[in-house]
């Protein structure tokens, strides 16, 4: 009968991690395939700098498994010397049972003191983790989109108490809108793309539209630089988001693009000068100013 085959784990060659930070030693071994709860800590004191990687086990070069137990010693200033000088001596045989006990919380609450001694950064739009960008956006009640890139979202937070200034103006548009697109749009107030219903030149169904009733004065345009087939749809839709939070409420808006393409061109079917399934347009109507007849250009026309 033939044996199960015996799984064998993937092994990875350990880095060399000693002389540099313990959060950049974490990051190189999870680089090279270690898995992040195999990486044990172990604190020791040294005359090093805090958090600094003394020595590692098993050491740089080694094949391992990915799963296999990796430890660290890492230099770290016992609580032992913030208590009395008192407490801080050693006994008759050099061993010290207070310090080492001292060591047990310092494996627990080492991670939450690393926190506390960088909260700072948390207030820093710049510097504040991934996850803690909604609610900093929240104290400055400012409702960004999660998902918008990483770097746009940090941009709005924080200049956003200085938006706040000049909102609902055509600077603070351009401003919010520059940030999210990366190109400055062009805006125009008091003006509207379509002109109206005209009797006499306006054509039903051709160039005619029905629009709500428009006030020039609470009206304006939004003109994107930028070509609108290289635009997503979630990317128009966040625009059109964007303005509606930051025009004012009575006024109403028109967004195009610059690089936009052009209008179609409608012409009617001409008797005599298109034919069915070649160049026509496919449309029956009257005939083109431009079109001239037969007898117009055919110079024997005239002797007859």
């Amino acid at each position: 009968m033939r044996q199960p085959r015996e799984i064998v784990s993937r092994t990875v060659r350990l880095p060399e991690v000693s002389g540099i930070t313990m959060r950049n030693a974490r990051l190189m071994l999870r680089n090279a395939g270690i898995e992040p709860s195999a990486v044990k800590l172990r604190y020791e004191e040294a005359y090093r700098p805090e958090d600094e990687v003394i020595r590692q086990q098993p050491p740089a070069g080694s094949l391992v498994p990915v799963d296999a137990p990796v430890e660290l010693v890492v230099s770290r200033r016992n609580l032992l010397h913030n208590l009395p000088q008192v407490f801080q001596k050693a006994d008759r045989t050099g061993g010290h049972f207070l310090r080492e006990f001292l060591w047990v919380f310092d494996h627990i609450f080492a991670d939450v003191q690393r926190h506390l001694d960088r909260v700072h950064t948390y207030f820093d739009p710049l510097e504040s983790p991934v996850e803690f960008l909604s609610w900093l956006a929240g104290w400055v009640a400012l409702g960004i989109d999660q998902d918008w890139p990483e770097p746009k979202q940090r941009k709005l937070i924080r200049q956003a108490i200085d938006m706040y200034g000049f909102r609902g103006t055509v600077r603070g548009l351009k401003l919010f809108l520059s940030i999210f697109t990366g190109v400055e749009p062009e805006v125009t107030e008091n003006a509207w793309p379509y002109e109206g219903f005209r009797v006499g030149e306006t054509v039903i169904g051709i160039d005619s539209i029905i629009l709500p009733p428009v006030d020039l004065a609470h009206c304006f345009m939004v003109e994107v630089p930028a070509a609108y087939t290289d635009t997503g749809d979630e990317e128009i839709l966040k625009i059109h988001d964007i303005i509606r939070m930051e025009k004012p409420a009575h006024t109403a808006y028109y967004l195009t693009f610059a690089a936009a393409p052009e209008r179609q061109e409608f012409t009617g079917f001409v008797i005599g000068g298109h034919r069915v399934g070649t160049e026509d347009t496919g449309r029956v109507g009257r005939a083109s100013e431009s079109y001239a007849s037969p007898a117009a250009d055919d110079p024997q026309s005239e002797t007859e």
